[in-house]
């Protein structure tokens, strides 16, 4: 008795069938069998007219004799497998050989079952579903995978465009607010107001800054090259003068620096973001302690961090604190909440690791980073 949950659909939705057999009582067994389900049964008797039928009409599986003069059902495998066009075609191999050897060939040539003769109906049907299911499963995602591509490259050059669109503004704006304050036209309460139209205007700033960096760092390869790593820590301090000023930060730095592989403006980032995050959740008189020596855990690699004195990462933050939104202090917290995120980015995409934890002694933060040495070969 047959499953009768494929009699009514039409052969176009259940799939095509081509049965390769130099034994014309397999065929018409096959074919009446699956012909009667609904299927779209193509046949051929030698592996030749196998390939010449393929080129017409693409089945969806292959049930393929391996015993047949000319052309074997290994070497109609292998030609299937090597064309772009057929090689996601399931091969189910069909012969009356039994030992190890010739099913491990078989499956050294691509094929994705094996049924020994004389085989049953239901076994056959069985493995066709199977096959034929998995193979739409596959071509589905493949071509979701397309369209989310698209989506996202889309997504990117719109996000690419408006950055820049609203950089070159915003910069205007924060130039000549900058300018009217140094001027000290302004007194009082206009001065506060003005005070914080600039401070937004740099967050704005910093956050089209990450957008962009984030874009650059989804298109393409990337090469890493030796960064002198105290110009970049100088140019990052540079970035937040006005913030470290303001805060009244005391900054420890190390007596020397050690150059790494890397890319100098990414590296930027991830230290301006993790000093922006020692200033707005360190202590009341913020002190930033910057240090760099060789990973004691990963052996060619040197560990970079920034260590705080604020009340520290809560122990439930600890394992998602890099992720896209996550914030120490919550949502009511400054920031947008990617910053740490594009710093993991960056630094894996380097081939490094971000590290968090507590400061010497169990207090403050210590955020930290490795990245590869330079060799000296």
């Amino acid at each position: 008795m047959t499953d009768l949950s494929d009699e009514q659909a039409p052969a176009a939705e259940l799939g095509r069938i081509l049965i390769v057999d130099d034994n014309p009582t397999n065929i018409d067994v096959l074919f009446d069998f699956l012909s009667d389900l609904g299927y779209e049964v193509l046949v051929a008797e030698d592996g030749r007219s196998a390939l010449e039928r393929i080129e017409f009409a693409v089945p969806d599986v292959i049930l393929l004799d391996i015993m047949m003069p000319h052309v074997d059902g290994f070497e109609v495998c292998r030609r299937l497998k090597e064309n772009p066009e057929t090689e996601d075609i399931p091969v189910m191999f069909m012969t009356a050989l039994g030992s190890i050897t010739d099913k491990l060939k078989g499956f050294e040539m691509g094929a994705v079952d094996y049924i020994t003769k004389p085989f049953q109906n239901q076994e056959v049907l069985a493995r066709v579903r199977t096959h034929i299911t998995l193979r739409r499963m596959r071509k589905d995602l493949e071509a979701r995978n397309e369209q989310l591509q698209a989506q996202n490259e889309a997504l990117d050059a719109y996000a690419r465009t408006v950055a820049h669109d609203l950089k070159n503004p915003l910069n205007l704006i924060l130039n000549f607010a900058r300018l009217i304050e140094e001027e000290h036209i302004l007194e009082g309460v206009p001065a506060e107001d003005l005070h914080h139209i600039i401070i937004s205007a740099e967050r704005m700033n910093h956050i089209i800054h990450d957008l962009l960096l984030l874009s650059q760092m989804r298109r393409g390869q990337v090469t890493a090259v030796r960064v002198n790593m105290e110009v970049v820590v100088q140019l990052s301090l540079d970035r937040l003068e006005r913030d470290l000023k303001e805060a009244g930060v005391e900054l420890v730095l190390p007596d020397q620096w050690i150059d790494c592989l890397g890319v100098s403006s990414w590296l930027q980032a991830v230290w301006v973001n993790y000093m922006s995050n020692g200033i707005k959740y360190g202590g009341a008189s913020p002190r930033l302690e910057l240090s760099c020596e060789p990973d004691p855990d990963r052996k060619g690699f040197i560990c970079y961090s920034v260590t705080d004195n604020g009340p520290g990462v809560p122990e439930e933050m600890m394992d998602r604190i890099f992720e896209e939104f996550a914030r120490v202090g919550g949502e009511k917290r400054e920031g947008h909440g990617i910053g740490l995120s594009i710093v993991r980015r960056i630094v894996e995409r380097l081939g490094g690791e971000v590290h968090v934890g507590p400061g010497a002694g169990g207090l403050g933060s210590r955020f930290a980073f490795s990245l590869p040495e330079v060799s000296e070969a």
